[in-house]
């Protein structure tokens, strides 16, 4: 009875602990408008309605040198023909994408646009600068984002349905994001031929699969 009592205390001074250095980890941090996949944990990726399929993997990541927000990774095949397809078990065939997340977008303008619920983003994309083979600086390009979730607490699952726009160099412009409502609201969309991973307009649309929020609090 006593060594219960002693290993219950224990691990709830750990617990304590954890939470205090994980609180004092985040002071000076801004909320994230990221979508909520949870600080490190790993969603499976798919892209929507490409002949060619393509599978990848996302997570955010914090790297307080860079930014005060978390960062939104996105890892993405790419559209060449392949016989082993993967959510990043190999990397060598997949572009990366580092994002931060800005701030919310709120398209009041377009009563079609608030009557869905979706979240709309700016987000700034950081390209390396290579000079001799040697990371120089980066290149700023701004995107349009756009997703919503579906929370499944019963299969314990949370899929994330999102469209991310074409770069644009300098600040984002609303028309980014106007493309977007016609891939997010169309229930039958073509298909991207063979051979190709953005639509015509220059988009990324992508479902991200992973466990849900509640579990997510608890990676194993």
């Amino acid at each position: 009875m006593h060594a219960a009592l002693v290993f219950y205390n224990t691990l709830i001074i750990e617990r304590l602990i954890f939470h205090l250095c994980l609180a004092n980890s985040n002071v000076g941090l801004k909320p994230s408008v990221c979508p909520p996949l949870g600080l490190g944990v790993n969603f499976e990726v798919t892209t929507i309605q490409t002949r060619s399929r393509m599978y990848g993997c996302a997570y955010l990541e914090l790297d307080t040198v860079v930014s005060t927000t978390p960062l939104f990774h996105l890892w993405l095949e790419r559209p060449v023909e392949t016989s082993v397809h993967g959510h990043c078990d190999d990397k060598t065939n997949m572009d990366h994408f580092e994002f931060e997340c800005l701030s919310k977008y709120d398209p009041i303008d377009n009563s079609e646009e608030s009557v869905h619920d979706w979240n709309y983003i700016k987000l700034v994309e950081r390209r390396p600068y290579l000079k001799n083979n040697t990371e120089t600086s980066r290149n700023l390009f701004y995107r349009c984002a756009v997703y919503d979730v579906h929370d499944s607490s019963v299969e314990g699952i949370k899929i994330i349905r999102m469209a991310i726009s074409a770069p644009r160099m300098e600040d984002m412009h609303r028309s980014q994001c106007e493309g977007l409502l016609r891939t997010m609201g169309q229930d039958r969309l073509p298909f991207v031929e063979e051979g190709r991973r953005l639509w015509p307009n220059g988009s990324m649309y992508i479902y991200l699969l992973g466990g849900s929020f509640l579990d997510q609090a608890n990676p194993k």
